[in-house]
């Protein structure tokens, strides 16, 4: 009986370190990707890592763990590997808050890759970004790339935000939308880099 609890206690020991080797890999991973776009881009990047989601806001803004002391100023573009994360819109010492894409009260001038289509790019209430302000005839379809245009004065030119997943009207009739699905899983965002212009 001794033997069987020694056992089933060294089990459990295991168990819980073949967990933690799974988790120290998954981010060794993600930190590999981030350190090869960072070395790839011509932007430059501070890396950071996503310390908290805000209470008043969980869905559409984190907390990281660069502040001023590391460079970082209200304003500034965040992304990740996959694209375009959000802005920073508060600056404390050590740390500050990022206000994601899925927002609904941010607002992202976009262009359709494909056809040079201009839009407004904004958060909905769910996970999906909306393209809005598009003429009854804008050449956008599912499938279509969708990323940050020059006339954006917080977003470098050209950074991925999403794909179009829908296409609809207004109901004015008047002009379109469209549907996009973040590039960057939002909900689940663990590390980010930061654009210091």
């Amino acid at each position: 009986m001794v033997e069987l609890d020694r056992l089933s206690a060294e089990t459990d020991n295991l168990r819980r370190r073949l967990f933690d080797l799974r988790e120290i890999e998954q981010e060794n991973d993600r930190l590999k990707g981030l350190l090869g776009f960072k070395q790839k881009s011509p932007l430059r990047l501070v890396a950071a890592r996503v310390i908290a989601r805000s209470p008043d806001s969980w869905s559409s803004s984190v907390i990281i763990d660069k502040g001023r002391y590391n460079g970082i100023r209200r304003g500034m573009a965040v992304v990740n590997t996959r694209g375009l994360v959000g802005r920073v819109i508060e600056v404390a010492e050590n740390n500050s808050k990022i206000l994601l894409a899925n927002d609904p009260s941010q607002g992202i001038s976009s262009i359709v890759q494909r056809s040079r289509q201009e839009g407004l790019v904004s958060g909905s209430l769910g996970s999906n970004l909306i393209m809005r302000y598009l003429p009854d005839d804008a050449q956008i379809e599912a499938g279509d790339i969708i990323v940050t245009s020059e006339l954006s004065q917080i977003y470098p030119k050209g950074l991925l935000v999403g794909k179009v997943v829908n296409i609809g009207k207004e109901f004015s009739g008047l002009s379109r939308y469209a549907v996009v699905k973040p590039a960057a899983e939002l909900s689940s965002i663990e590390e980010v880099l930061v654009i210091i212009p």
